[in-house]
């Protein structure tokens, strides 16, 4: 694989990361111009920049943009030795450096498209997502019902196993009938190789418990289920479509930058918490 097939899976997968690219260099610099590299949130490295101090130091900067969500910056290495002002290196000379971070458009699928979801589709288009919705009634499911989602798929909540989903990718689980909620999330959960970022699932929570006793007597670990956001949203009292759906996206976006929220319900209420009151 080459390096631009290596960013295009990146893209494709929905990971960000950063782009490092020598926009100038002197003749001793270790890296010429054009030289690149690709920098993830785990710290992996693709690609070269020359090596040594001038790569370390791209690196660390091309870390600190992804977390603190810069896009892009220049940055001129000094290559001389840290007396002399540099970063530690002999050869001479200077380097300037691109450095771009690409934060792809992150995919949510809404597994239920009445009220709730298309509501939750519009909101989520809005801050950045990519949404597609699924549902098992072709009339909730169609394109002209939700003109805001990439893409809308029409299947039965069952056959979950057999739909493409990408790592990393957020859902939220809002169906029009229990069954169809559970036959989601017990798809998903069966699917621990996708790394969800989120997984929302919506109902009161003594409802919820009483899902979560049943499944943790069927096989299914505390551990996985206790990563599921339910009852899902934040609660800020208001009981409309639009209200829930507003509640749901300000807990995904709280997700997206690895942030809890206190007044999150699943930090109150979760169903594994409310199973040991039952």
């Amino acid at each position: 694989m080459n390096f631009y097939e290596y960013l295009a899976q990146l893209e494709a997968a929905a990971t960000p990361f950063a782009l490092v690219t020598i926009i100038e260099a002197s003749q001793n610099s270790p890296g010429r111009t054009a030289f690149k590299m690709c920098v993830t949130e785990d710290g992996k490295v693709v690609g070269s920049v020359g090596g040594g101090s001038l790569e370390y130091g791209a690196r660390n900067t091309a870390l600190e943009m992804l977390r603190s969500g810069e896009r892009t910056r220049v940055v001129t290495y000094h290559l001389t030795d840290k007396e002399s002002g540099g970063i530690g290196m002999a050869c001479g000379g200077d380097a300037k450096v691109l450095i771009e971070t690409i934060m792809p458009h992150e995919k949510l699928f809404i597994f239920g498209g009445g009220h709730i979801g298309s509501a939750l589709t519009r909101y989520a288009s809005d801050v950045g997502f990519d949404v597609t919705v699924i549902d098992n009634r072709p009339e909730f499911s169609s394109a002209e019902a939700h003109p805001m989602a990439v893409k809308t798929i029409t299947s039965p909540y069952e056959d979950l196993a057999q739909l493409d989903f990408p790592q990393n990718a957020f859902f939220v689980i809002v169906t029009h009938q229990h069954i169809g909620d559970a036959a989601c999330l017990e798809g998903l959960l069966k699917r621990p190789e996708l790394n969800a970022k989120y997984i929302g699932l919506i109902g009161s929570s003594k409802k919820l418990a009483r899902v979560f006793k049943d499944m943790i007597e069927n096989g299914y670990s505390r551990e996985a289920l206790q990563k599921v956001h339910a009852p899902i949203g934040i609660n800020h009292g208001g009981q409309s479509a639009n209200e829930i759906a507003l509640a749901i996206i300000v807990e995904i976006i709280a997700a997206r930058y690895g942030k809890e929220l206190a007044d999150s319900m699943s930090a109150t209420r979760h169903p594994l918490k409310v199973m040991e009151e039952l």
